[in-house]
């Protein structure tokens, strides 16, 4: 079997140029990625850097660590590849130190098109959608002691779906008898649920699979606890550079930053001002969220849904 390349192994970085110049490299700068993944967004970031400048590269997937150490072998910068979850970046990297963050969220093409790690909905893989194989708790496990209503919340508010508790109640009756739930039961499920929506089959049941893994990993928890950790990581003036690719993990990206992009902090409840109004870390540098343009959706489908916002600490 022949080596893959990288750009075949993983996927094209979505907006590369977009976030290179919004990052504001520098040479001799000390730069993160938190989302290594392949490796393509460090390996553009790195080939700006000097010997004199610092990449942090972070993933919690072992076979992505993997990869992408390969990938930038023999970079200028010193790379440190950190195989953690990025909600552990303030526990890695120190505050004040960062010139610019980069989030490149949701999982990668790789994953999604890598049949046994159970990412896709196509073949009869049993349902695992672990970004990090070495935590004990996978699909399977999750739908087994989740309760249906707890099932019917995350369908809700991870994907915007209806008739989510019909969906938990028959999700939760096929893994009753403890067998492994596999993507051929979960399509029938959606289409026994969903017989009015037969051609919009597919699109649901991503959804689906997208509101179980997120769950999984805990995704909008480790978005919340890093996206904060990275504020206190960055110097003033550093950049802070989000792309998210569905409209809960947006939500998310933008109420945190909004908590920093607040002067005053006091409880609403308060008649005046206590903290004296100079609380805030973050502001904008793009008014409204850039999208891929026409001709990189045609290169790369997958970037159709992507959305990059910017931030400056101040």
């Amino acid at each position: 079997m022949t080596e893959s390349k990288p750009t075949e192994f993983y996927h094209d970085p979505v907006l590369l140029k977009e976030c290179l110049e919004y990052l504001n490299l520098r040479e001799e700068g000390v730069f993160v990625d938190c989302t290594l993944g392949g490796g393509g967004h460090s390996s553009a970031i790195a080939k700006e850097l000097s010997e004199n400048g610092t990449l942090h590269c972070f993933d919690r997937d072992p076979e992505a660590i993997g990869f992408a150490t390969k990938r930038l072998e023999g970079s200028k910068p010193n790379i440190v590849f950190h195989p953690v979850a990025f909600a552990a970046l303030g526990e890695e990297v120190e505050a004040s130190s960062c010139d610019g963050i980069l989030y490149d969220l949701g999982i990668s093409s790789r994953q999604v098109d890598s049949n046994e790690r159970g990412f896709t909905f196509v073949g009869d893989v049993p349902l695992d959608l672990r970004m990090d194989t070495r935590q004990d708790m996978s699909a399977q496990e999750w739908l087994r002691e989740v309760s249906e209503e707890d099932l019917a919340s995350a369908l809700r508010y991870n994907a915007d779906l209806e008739r989510a508790m019909k969906l938990a109640v028959r999700l939760k009756a096929c893994v009753s008898d403890g067998r492994k739930i596999l993507p051929s039961d979960v399509k029938d499920i959606v289409l026994s649920v969903f017989p009015d929506k037969k051609r919009d089959a597919n699109g649901i049941l991503a959804r689906v699979f997208q509101a179980i893994r997120m769950e999984v990993n805990g995704e909008l928890e480790q978005i919340k606890v890093s996206m904060r950790s990275a504020v206190e990581c960055l110097k003033v003036g550093g950049r802070l550079v989000i792309m998210s690719y569905h409209s809960v993990e947006d939500r998310c990206v933008k109420d945190v930053c909004a908590e920093f992009e607040r002067a005053c902090i006091c409880p609403p409840e308060l008649p005046i001002c206590r903290c004296g109004g100079k609380c805030q870390k973050l502001k904008k540098v793009l008014r409204k969220p850039m999208v891929p343009s026409d001709e990189e959706i045609k290169r790369n489908s997958r970037a159709r849904s992507a959305k990059l916002r910017v931030y400056e600490r101040v």
